[in-house]
């Protein structure tokens, strides 16, 4: 199930680290045609999510790959790949897997669609899916078996949304630096959002950050519910803009503290 992810600061900005919004966001600057399939449904292996995806490498650069992945003790033991646009036919990649060592192919299907199941059995293990959509081909693959079972290969398949863009933006009033950036899929919203608020001896900063949230229609919505501070957060999406309605508050050091209606405007990136 897509995970919501809320983490509020005392003090000092959100920083972000590799996220999610950092993959997606250098994806979505890409501005790729058709619009990347993307992991929106993430199997319980790569939890966190919040530092489980990378963008990967694709034979002569072409298409795109999200990965994700989960660091054990002794490094990756579990791994997804997505890829879309790398392989021109199904034909060109089930060349280019046979000479990697995978051995067998089944129909199947995928999202609805005719696709096939690629296995390799010496070496690294690993099962693929393959399929057509859009007039892409799409694959998504994993060599940790042990971590990532058929089921939630297919589970992860089944979830890709499609991805929208990035935006970035602040408040109206240059005195203030409240800001935020987001990414956005056609039913999720990924954002890190920094606020300030006016307390007794002057200016606090507070953050939250979403992860996958899931939208209504073109709405979003969520709750500020981390020590000093509480609240709320609203808004709504277009191609163009986001608008984010903020309202918190909080007791810091005895000091009531309040953002007040806060309003910013994220513009979509160029």
């Amino acid at each position: 199930m897509p995970t919501l992810t809320a983490v509020a600061l005392l003090g000092v900005p959100a920083v972000a680290e590799a996220s999610f919004l950092d993959t997606y966001q250098r994806l979505a600057e890409r501005r790729l045609s058709p619009a990347p399939l993307v992991p929106t449904t993430i199997p319980k292996a790569f939890r966190p999510i919040d530092r489980a995806p990378e963008n990967g490498t694709t034979i002569g650069g072409r298409g795109y790959a999200v990965r994700l992945v989960h660091q054990g003790p002794q490094g990756p033991d579990a791994v997804i790949e997505v890829s879309g646009g790398e392989f021109r036919s199904i034909r060109a990649l089930w060349r280019e897997r046979r000479r990697e060592g995978y051995s067998s192919r089944s129909r199947t299907r995928v999202r609805g669609k005719r696709g096939y199941l690629l296995k390799r059995r010496v070496g690294t293990r690993t099962r693929e899916l393959a399929w057509v959509e859009g007039g892409k081909v799409y694959t998504a693959g994993s060599g940790t078996p042990r971590k990532v079972s058929l089921k939630a290969l297919r589970s992860t398949v089944a979830g890709l949304d499609r991805l929208e863009r990035d935006y970035f933006g602040g408040a109206a009033d240059p005195d203030n630096s409240s800001g935020a950036v987001a990414v956005t899929t056609e039913k999720t919203i990924t954002a890190t959002v920094e606020f300030e608020a006016q307390c007794a001896s002057g200016v606090r900063v507070g953050g939250v950050d979403v992860t996958l949230l899931r939208r209504q229609g073109d709405a979003f919505s969520f709750a500020i519910d981390s020590e000093p501070w509480t609240g709320t957060v609203d808004g709504t999406i277009t191609p163009d803009a986001i608008t984010m309605n903020i309202h918190a508050t909080g007791t810091i050091e005895g000091e009531a503290c309040d953002t007040g209606a806060l309003t910013l405007t994220l513009d979509g990136g160029s």
